[in-house]
């Protein structure tokens, strides 16, 4: 299954991709769709006063105000409610069928009418508005009814109709409604529909489709509740809504039928069960309220959570965590296009197909003025959440669009500093191949010439020349150890940090908490870091101070902090010096953060973050 996630006519009329008769069609279609929806709009108000003329002034119905009441509810609610579903969401089946169960409500209501001929219709229209209601509960929100044999009990409700609801309201003198406040007083009309006068055989079809019903009802609700324990977390929200609804009013529904038909208790028993079922069924149209209501609520917190993670320059692997935390589904497969195999791949570096048939997953493409940019395989269900998936494509399309300019920013500000890198490796090398040799080539003449001079004073002052000699080789070493520490690169970034807290003037303590080993530009950088907030605690801490250093390694990121028990102070009245300017420049230049926390007499914390 593949989608557009801004699906639908509307969509479709607005792309300008779409060309000539095809556009054409769908701005009819939507035209055509606008006009419907104003007509029905507009209906409300008079079908509404029908209703409550109808049964207020009713000679048949014993609760007239309250039929009224009920049935213009009933009517009104799930027609506004499918207007704005309709308007909300064009491509979605539910606003249709949801107006639809608001006119056969209309129709099912004409029982408070004085007409007999209106009366018998109304009784009929009970079937097809009980049959739409459990399709409502059993097709949300795919527009299909799943499972199998839900589709089964759906036929059966459908057969078990023709074959006796249809039979019995046909050959009976008189029917009525089986709804809570359908009852008549004193009796009810003779039914002008009548054809033939089988009373046996219309009493057995009524029995028949009351024990059918009855049955069905049961089994519905048994497979819903299995279609909900069972559903995936997207199909579980969607389902929930609806769910409180539609798994109170079954119940109701079926604890009146079979206490008045099966178990015939008493009047009084049954209006108290009755009013369970009107209770419930005012709840019906607000489950899909609340569905579509809570679909846009999630939509907008998925938003907010993307660009939240988005500010944080997440890697592919990160970002399709992301994706899959704000969609709710963990199965989630995110590609991005790769113009060398002209394909989708995976971070992992998998080839990402679409999902089978029948795997309920859907295939979701991302592109840029028709030029693929992503795909992602999604629960199918989430198709019927058009503003998330469309959330999930702008989110994924500027990430895609901003890491491009990241990665362009981070490879630019690396091969700078590698330059610098490779600069400093060649200047040590340089210094210890020339400057330093020549010093030690020096040192060694003083050493013989001090050894063929006689005088003690002569030889004095050419052994002085060679310690002075020696302190000049010693500061060029470190020199050179400052420029490129080739410690990193032999043994590794702890072992050269503490090469570097022995020689240090305060207390110094590394703990490795599982780093390892990783590339050397990354390394060194850490290193250098470490060296220059080493450098500003040895100035600013204080004489008593002491340092830990932490490394580590872990979710593809190298962590570091370096933190001191010295005097601290108030970033936000101590300006920002260069020292940390250049910390910051060094991390950002690998696509790392650096956070410092400090309190005057809380000592400081240097903390950096860099993505392997």
């Amino acid at each position: 299954m593949s989608i557009n996630p801004l699906s639908g006519s509307f969509a479709q009329a607005l792309d300008p991709r779409v060309l000539g008769p095809g556009r054409a069609v769908a701005i009819e279609r939507r035209a055509l769709a606008t006009r419907v929806q104003r007509l029905v709009a507009v209906a409300v108000v008079p079908m509404v006063l029908v209703t409550m003329w109808w049964a207020l002034t009713s000679d048949y119905l014993a609760r007239p105000l309250a039929a009224g009441l009920y049935w213009s509810y009933m009517t009104a609610a799930p027609l506004m409610i499918g207007l704005y579903w309709w308007t909300r969401r064009p491509a979605s089946r539910f606003g249709p069928l949801l107006v639809a169960l608001a006119f056969l409500t209309w129709i099912v209501s004409w029982q408070g009418a004085s007409s007999r001929l209106a009366f018998d219709v109304g009784v009929l229209a009970e079937a097809p508005f009980w049959l739409l209601t459990l399709y409502l509960f059993l097709a949300f929100p795919m527009g299909r009814v799943e499972p199998r044999v839900a589709r089964w009990m759906m036929a059966a409700l459908g057969i078990g109709a023709l074959a006796t609801f249809v039979p019995w309201a046909l050959l009976s003198p008189v029917i009525a409604g089986g709804g809570p406040l359908t009852s008549c007083a004193p009796n009810c009309p003779e039914n002008v529909l009548q054809v033939g006068s089988f009373s046996s055989f219309a009493q057995t079809a009524g029995d028949a489709e009351t024990y059918i019903s009855l049955t069905l009802v049961a089994a519905v609700f048994v497979v819903y509740l299995a279609r909900l324990l069972g559903a995936s977390r997207p199909q579980r929200r969607a389902l929930m809504a609806v769910a409180v609804t539609s798994l109170l009013f079954l119940p109701a529904y079926f604890a009146f039928n079979f206490s008045a038909w099966i178990l015939k208790l008493e009047r009084p028993t049954l209006d108290v069960l009755a009013w369970g079922i009107v209770g419930t069924r005012v709840l019906l149209p607000l489950g899909f309220l609340v569905a579509l209501l809570q679909a846009e609520r999630f939509a907008a917190g998925a938003l907010r959570a993307l660009l939240t993670r988005l500010a944080g320059r997440p890697t592919p692997a990160h970002w399709r965590e992301a994706i899959a935390d704000a969609l709710d589904d963990r199965a989630l497969q995110l590609g991005f296009w790769d113009p060398a195999t002209q394909g989708f791949r995976e971070p992992s570096g998998d080839v990402l197909s679409a999902a089978a048939t029948g795997a309920h997953r859907a295939w979701v493409p991302v592109d840029r003025d028709g030029q693929p940019v992503a795909a992602m395989v999604i629960d199918e269900t989430l198709t019927e959440d058009p503003e998330l998936v469309a959330v999930a494509v702008s989110a994924t399309l500027l990430a895609v669009e901003n890491g491009a300019l990241e990665g362009e920013l981070r490879a630019s500000r690396a091969r700078i500093l590698e330059a610098g890198h490779a600069e400093r490796r060649r200047i040590e090398r340089d210094l210890h191949d020339s400057a330093q040799q020549r010093l030690v080539a020096l040192r060694i003449h003083l050493a013989l010439m001090g050894e063929r001079l006689e005088g003690a004073e002569e030889r004095e002052m050419v052994a002085s020349l060679g310690l002075e000699v020696d302190e000049a080789i010693e500061q060029l070493r470190d020199l050179a150890r400052g420029l490129y520490p080739q410690l990193v690169g032999q043994l590794g970034l702890p072992a050269a940090l503490g090469a570097v807290a022995r020689r240090s003037a305060m207390p110094v303590r590394i703990r490795d908490e599982g780093l390892g080993r990783h590339p050397e530009a990354l390394e060194t950088t850490v290193y250098f870091c470490c060296v220059e907030c080493l450098q500003n605690a040895a100035k600013h801490a204080g004489a008593d101070a002491s340092v830990l250093i932490r490394l580590g390694a872990s979710d593809g990121r190298v962590r570091f902090s370096v933190e001191d028990d010295g005097v601290g102070f108030d970033p936000a009245t101590v300006p920002r010096g260069a020292g940390l300017t250049n910390l910051s420049d060094r991390v950002a230049a690998v696509g790392g953060t650096l956070e410092v926390r400090a309190r005057p007499g809380h000592g400081t914390r240097i903390t950096g973050e860099l993505f392997v």
